[in-house]
């Protein structure tokens, strides 16, 4: 069953549409590859169209107070990618202003509108902080084709930029997962080797169990039947 059905927020200027409960842009009806931080400094804009938004406002809502990153650098790195996405010109801009040290107020005239009531969601997904090296990444719902599921590519990327080495996915709660959205987990497993650290997939039931033995990829993924045997898990490897 589709965990929510709601009219979905859409922002509309130029030749693109901004749909904030799926993270996605589109520019003449095609989708635009935004990372997440480039698209949350895009939101926060849009939410504020015509109003500076200081610098402090998108830290804040960019990177939770128990980080420590570079800001300055991330958020110039951000915005970089934000103007590349729009084709904008920080030295003449079309959309995003920029007020030297304060912070930056979107230009272009900006429309609100909704989506239809058939835009359901079907996925959740949420982080929290388990231990003061391991973040849990709590997965609930399907894991299937379509932009939902890049919620799960870029939390991973975002934490790997936050500097986090052991990362926990409970899916414990997702109840179908495709093809896709196995290459997706794999994915994530993959970046976290890459960057010397550890995720451990905890939890799978039912459908998304076969699926996982079917497949075999316990020989690539860490596999562990609870969060807290994948806790373990990261003590044991450290031995």
């Amino acid at each position: 069953m589709p965990l929510q059905q709601q009219r979905l927020p859409r922002y509309r200027f130029g030749p693109f549409e901004v749909y904030l409960e799926t993270g996605e842009l589109l520019k003449n009806g095609r989708r635009v590859h935004l990372q997440r931080k480039p698209f949350e400094i895009l939101a926060a804009l849009l939410e504020e169209s015509g109003k500076l938004v200081s610098r402090e406002s998108l830290r804040q809502r960019l990177w939770p107070a128990d980080t420590f990153v570079d800001f300055d650098n991330g958020l110039n790195t951000a915005l970089s990618k934000l103007r590349e996405a729009l084709g904008d010109n920080a030295e003449k801009p079309s959309y995003i202003e920029t007020f030297e040290r304060r912070g930056y107020r979107f230009l272009a005239p900006v429309d609100f509108a909704t989506g239809p009531l058939t835009q359901l969601r079907e996925l959740e997904v949420q982080r929290k902080r388990i231990e003061p090296d391991v973040v849990l990444v709590e997965i609930v719902g399907k894991i299937v084709y379509g932009p939902e599921c890049q919620q799960i590519e870029w939390l991973t990327a975002e934490l790997l930029e936050e500097g986090e080495k052991k990362i926990i996915f409970d899916i414990s709660r997702v109840h179908y997962l495709d093809s896709t959205g196995l290459g997706i987990i794999v994915m994530c497993s993959g970046k976290m080797k890459e960057a010397g650290g550890e995720l451990h997939i905890a939890g799978a039931q039912g459908h998304v169990k076969s699926i996982l033995k079917i497949t075999e990829v316990g020989k690539i993924l860490a596999l562990y039947p609870s969060s807290a045997e994948a806790l373990e898990g990261f003590a044991d490897t450290a031995a």
